[in-house]
């Protein structure tokens, strides 16, 4: 059995926070619509209500909530700040779920042919990382994630978080400005495990990305493959 390590978890308040504005943008809650009581969501979301409010602070610091004595919190606008999961377009069947995963593999190597130069000096080397994806600790997705090899000489698997986004802000100084999905369906890769219930050879969805910095370098290369059984890809525009 493959041993996997679990990525670094955000503080279970950034988690809730993190939860609820998914939500949000999945339609769960409109703007002007106000929340459960703090009980009530505290309860259905199994944290401490201390936990909670700290978590409807932070959304309310971001301008996504308004918090009103005596009355109540409601949405104030579905767009706030920039989150950790923006960019982040798998969901459960059943809604948006937390991400969260269990890192296979880490590994430096010379650049594979499918993969795109990276980074701002397109280095021959690559860091590959292969992960199993969970939302809400639901198995959903298989993920082989590539950036450059310039970046680090060395990196072990309990160094990486659950976004590896946050991480290459927090360890590399690099932001993702934008990035670009193709979506289609393919075989579920050989290095399929457990806990993920795709088999090597299952079918699945797929979907290959390139995220850019700011800068328009391109600074990573991903491919997934997602359970269609239990997960789905979405994309929200608004006007």
């Amino acid at each position: 059995m493959t041993k996997m390590t679990a990525a670094k978890p955000l503080p279970v308040y950034q988690q809730v926070a993190e939860l609820l504005a998914r939500q949000i943008k999945a339609g769960y809650w409109h703007e002007g619509e106000r929340l459960p009581t703090e009980a009530e969501l505290a309860a259905t979301l199994n944290v401490a209500v201390g936990t909670l409010r700290k978590a409807l602070a932070m959304l309310a610091e971001q301008d996504t909530l308004q918090r009103i004595q005596g009355s109540g919190t409601y949405v104030k606008r579905a767009a706030g700040a920039k989150r950790i999961y923006e960019l982040f377009r798998l969901e459960l069947t059943t809604g948006p779920g937390l991400p969260t995963a269990r890192i296979v593999d880490v590994s430096r190597m010379a650049r594979p042919a499918h993969v795109p130069a990276l980074g701002d000096d397109a280095s021959p080397e690559v860091w590959r990382v292969r992960r199993v994806r969970l939302l809400s600790q639901v198995p959903v997705a298989l993920e082989e994630i590539w950036f450059s090899g310039a970046c680090c000489e060395k990196l072990s698997a309990d160094e990486l978080g659950d976004s590896m986004y946050l991480f290459y802000q927090q360890r590399f100084q690099i932001w993702i400005a934008r990035v670009e999905d193709h979506l289609s369906a393919a075989a579920a890769p050989p290095w399929a495990v457990k806990p993920s219930k795709l088999k090597p050879g299952d079918n699945a969805g797929f979907v290959e990305r390139l995220s850019w910095t700011a800068g328009n370098t391109v600074a990573e290369f991903s491919q997934t493959w997602f359970d269609p059984k239990v997960c789905r890809y979405a994309s929200r525009l608004s006007q």
